[in-house]
């Protein structure tokens, strides 16, 4: 599904953009201010992770190169820096930034822009942004990074990518005592994944999304759905790759390719949440399907419930991905002198595939303005991990793969200012 404008039109659109925000804040109506309003917050999480299953490391997320390893405890998971600037030059118009620096796909803390946008509201309803967004695939989705906001130590489920340049708009309207808000967004993703130890980019692919949502009385119900277009290859599957060469000389190569191939993969994402947040409970549960042609539909789902008292909000969560365990054979029948080429082969496939469950239970302290200390365990079980890097995994065939679980023990310092 192409998107028919381009990078060069909307950087010209948004050059624009900002000349206009300069020239209305210059001549500011009555009722502005004669210099623009300008308000810089920050975020930020200092964490640790423990864990002694020897072999394995942990992870936040897919996108992050390290994991906390056995043993040991790691400070570099969760922990994380970030700033917001926004600039309100006229009524209408806001420009906002977000830098955060945290664990890259690098394995370093460099600095990423996770939002740079201009947003113009030409009515009281409805807004129009352009620039470096978040994607909003699922609840919280634009602030996942921001730990204070959240109950737990990090999301159930981390969708990705989760930034993207283009545009969105959006209208609310009230309606029935709540409120009814829909958007659309188109533009192209950034940021870079890490599976096996090889980085993707999924920079330049193609996103096109949209989400309705309903508030009322503490409760909100939305429905999201995007499309993703990638836009690159997997440099093991590159022409020249040994990788590429291997599946080409297989009777079954083909099909393999199919399986494995990112370029030009077309996925879809439709997500449904509920949530609830009034009084001291607070709840929320997702279910989302993640498919692709030649890949086995992804079912995601996560619940999450916590109740305060005074201070403390202790919470339990449940998270879980499912995906159809189908493989592709080789076409070439063990016992004869290839069986690595063929466990290889299916061990490539679950690349893609994800089977890992998480149970967490945790407590929430907000001893003092603006800070918050967790502490949370989750149990993990897991066949093809997404957030574990299980190297043992590889010795033996996919398709024989036995159920591992993980116990890892967090605690988190988290903070706005």
């Amino acid at each position: 599904m192409p998107i028919s404008f381009s990078i060069d039109k909307l950087a010209r659109f948004a050059l624009g953009g900002v000349l206009v925000v300069y020239a209305l804040s210059a001549g500011a109506k009555v009722g502005d201010t004669l210099w623009p309003e300008v308000r810089i917050r920050g975020f930020g999480t200092l964490g640790a992770n423990y864990h002694h299953d020897d072999g394995v490391r942990f992870r936040r997320d897919i996108s992050q190169a390290g994991g906390a390893e056995s043993g040991r405890i790691s400070l570099v998971q969760d922990s994380m820096l970030g700033l917001q600037l926004n600039v309100s030059p006229h009524r209408q118009w806001e420009i906002s930034a977000q830098a955060v620096s945290r664990l890259t796909s690098e394995d370093n803390f460099d600095p990423q822009l996770t939002w740079g946008y201009i947003k113009y509201k030409p009515l009281e309803e409805a807004a129009l942004r352009f620039g470096r967004l978040g994607v909003e695939s699922y609840l919280q989705g634009d602030s996942a990074e921001i730990g204070y906001a959240n109950l737990r130590i990090r999301q159930p489920i981390i969708f990705y990518p989760r930034t993207h340049d283009g545009m969105d708009a959006e209208w609310s309207q009230p309606l029935a005592g709540g409120t009814l808000r829909f958007k659309g967004s188109a533009g192209w993703t950034q940021g870079e994944s890490v599976n096996s130890g090889v980085i993707y980019d999924t920079g330049g692919s193609e996103l096109l999304g949209a989400v309705a949502e309903y508030a009322h009385s503490g409760w909100t119900a939305r429905l999201a759905y995007y499309h993703l277009l990638l836009h690159d290859e997997l440099n093991d599957l590159k022409p020249g790759a040994r990788l590429a060469q291997l599946v080409a000389g297989l009777p079954n190569g083909a099909a393999i390719h199919e399986t494995l191939t990112l370029k030009n993969r077309s996925i879809d994402f439709p997500s449904f949440a509920l949530a609830y947040d009034a009084g001291p409970l607070q709840a929320q549960a997702s279910y989302s399907i993640y498919s692709s042609p030649h890949w086995s539909m992804r079912h995601l789902f996560y619940a999450t419930l916590g109740y305060r008292v005074g201070d403390f909000t202790p919470y339990l969560s449940y998270a879980t991905q499912r995906t159809d365990r189908k493989f592709i054979a080789t076409g070439i029948p063990n016992g004869a002198g290839l069986d690595s080429l063929n466990q290889a082969a299916t061990n490539a496939q679950t690349a893609f595939m994800v089977n890992q469950s998480d149970f967490g239970l945790g407590l929430r302290y907000d001893f003092a303005d603006n800070m918050a200390l967790k502490f949370q365990a989750d149990h993990i079980r897991y066949q093809d991990p997404e957030s574990i890097v299980d190297a043992s995994l590889l010795s033996q065939s996919a398709e024989n793969r036995s159920t591992r679980s993980l116990t890892v023990f967090s605690v988190a310092l988290d903070f706005v200012f």
